[in-house]
């Protein structure tokens, strides 16, 4: 859809751009002609990613159903709280040292000198070891001092077991980080899988031995990712890229004063993401925690969709247009592609709300039922989140990135205080509500900071148009209904992208333009003798 999107806006572009260049301005040609070249490639480079995330969601939609399944909704509920805490956890005790081993990596002189490759690698991982088990240490100490009436007695059994992960996910972090410096992407590809299957065989395995409990999800989860640091560090050791002196206390010193800012901004998007898990636990208990976990889920499983391919491919895209083509063609650029994802949003959105009952029980179980009203709010204020891939450009391009996590900051404390207010007055609606208000400040925040150095263009007639067709397609696919779950899960999607696509079609005229278009793309034309179309 998106790269066909893209094709569309390649005949409006040059439809307006021929016009600006018989009044005198080719360079609006070349800027609008270099502008839809670099959203095929950015549509191309998100689709090869969208290949490895497709194989991860794949995984999850095995691993999903068997889970909740085999948990109790209250411990399905703890394993997703205690997830939530490791990753804050996780996220503090790296000090940002992940993004100091991309910049201060030297490809160059390490092939040069192998002592400043043993520097640079021993002093990377060995320092963010030491942090993670700091942080480890002091998180079980404060654990044992906290009261029962604010952390349960299980709830600190868990954490306590479940703490040496902090230490495997600092590390895990780094190693990644060496994977992608050195361009081995299929090996970081393998090894991202083979975590996420190997879990869910690993704990598949321990339930019949030692029963569906939280510790045995957590036991099979330590295994796997420890066999995996453990694979990757030890060729390290053997290339003599890793030892004890080798470590640089100038270069660790330097990478914490690199990497430290950008805790502050990772913490406030984990708070903004997860801090509501808590509060639910408080206010309303395990079983809705259960419930609030599940629907939270599946509302990711559709927003990853969008946002993981995009944000890893948009990146480097933009940066190199603004370096070689300057302020104009970014603003072109950025506009074009937040257009394009609007349109897409709204489908996925729609999809979202016509399959999300059916989804919950398919998926999860009956056991789940009632997280259904959860997701068209949760999944709305993903989408809208989203939208930070463009409107946070200007603050990266000028190097303002301190901004962005005073706005995530301001939105995590909004999140947290809608939900004391709320969560006791109107249940676990209230959760889902605060997620998208505070998803929404956001965006709103973030567009006035970023607008003030990058103004995009946000075509709010072409929004409505997409909204139109969306609340068109919802109000006639929502009524669609079979007597077997399967098949609704399948046909409700299937009709609704068809429905939004024909309205899109209706009215929108680069969505005909495109469809004009699409035999020639793909290799599609008349033949000269029979009239018959030929495939090239």
């Amino acid at each position: 859809m998106n790269s066909g999107l893209s094709a569309g806006l390649d005949t409006n572009a040059e439809d307006e751009t021929a016009s600006e260049t018989s009044s005198g301005t080719p360079v609006a040609a070349e800027t609008a002609r270099l502008v839809t070249g670099e959203l095929k490639t950015l549509f191309q480079q998100s689709s090869h990613y969208l290949v490895g995330l497709i194989g991860g969601l794949a995984l999850g939609f095995v691993s999903f159903p068997i889970f909740t399944r085999a948990f109790s909704v209250a411990d399905y509920g703890l394993i997703d709280f205690a997830q939530k805490i490791l990753l804050l956890l996780t996220a503090t005790s790296k000090c940002g040292m992940q993004n100091s081993a991309l910049r201060f990596f030297d490809g160059d002189a390490f092939a040069k000198d192998s002592g400043a490759a043993q520097r640079y690698y021993s002093s990377m991982l060995f320092s963010v070891t030491a942090t993670g088990a700091i942080v480890t240490f002091l998180f079980v100490a404060v654990l044992h001092l906290v009261p029962e009436s604010m952390v349960s007695g299980p709830m600190v059994a868990v954490l306590v077991f479940t703490s040496a992960l902090i230490v495997l996910r600092s590390m895990q972090s780094m190693l990644w980080s060496f994977l992608r410096i050195e361009e081995r992407t299929k090996l970081y590809n393998v090894l991202s899988f083979v975590i996420r299957g190997g879990t869910i065989a690993a704990v598949c395995l321990l339930i019949p031995l030692t029963g569906p409990t939280v510790k045995t999800y957590f036991t099979g989860t330590m295994g796997v990712e420890f066999a995996v640091v453990l694979a990757v560090t030890v060729p390290l050791f053997r290339r003599g890229l890793l030892h004890l002196k080798g470590l640089d206390f100038d270069l660790c010193r330097a990478g914490f004063v690199f990497g430290v800012p950008l805790v502050i901004q990772e913490l406030a998007g984990i708070v903004l993401d997860t801090g509501d898990r808590g509060l639910v636990q408080y206010y309303l208990g395990g079983e809705a925690l259960g419930l609030y976990s599940v629907a939270y889920g599946l509302s990711t499983y559709v927003n990853s969709l969008l946002i993981a391919p995009l944000s890893l491919a948009i990146l480097p895209i933009y940066l190199r247009i603004w370096n070689t083509r300057g302020r104009e063609a970014t603003i072109v650029f950025l506009s074009l592609g937040l257009d394009l994802f609007l349109m897409a949003a709204v489908g996925l959105f729609v999809i979202a709300s016509v399959t999300a009952q059916d989804a919950v029980i398919v998926l999860a179980s009956p056991k789940y039922r009632g997280a259904e009203t959860l997701i068209p709010t949760l999944v709305a204020g993903l989408l809208i989140y989203t939208t930070y891939i463009f409107l946070n450009a200007g603050l990266v391009i000028e190097k303002r990135t301190k901004v962005f996590g005073g706005v995530l900051l301001c939105a995590a404390v909004l999140n947290i205080a809608l939900n004391c207010l709320l969560l006791p007055r109107i249940g676990l609606q209230a959760a889902a509500l605060a997620t998208l208000l505070s998803y929404g400040l956001c965006t709103v925040l973030l567009s006035i900071y970023s607008f003030k150095v990058l103004p995009l263009n946000v075509e709010w007639l072409a929004l409505a148009r997409y909204l139109c067709a969306g609340g068109i397609t919802w109000a006639l696919v929502v009524h669609v209904h079979f007597h077997l779950l399967w098949v609704n899960l399948l046909a409700k999607p299937s009709t609704a992208v068809l429905v939004y696509a024909a309205l899109l079609y209706v009215l929108d005229r680069r969505v005909r333009e495109f469809a004009k278009q699409l035999p020639t793309r793909l290799g599609i034309q008349p033949s000269a003798a029979s009239g018959i179309k030929g495939i090239k």
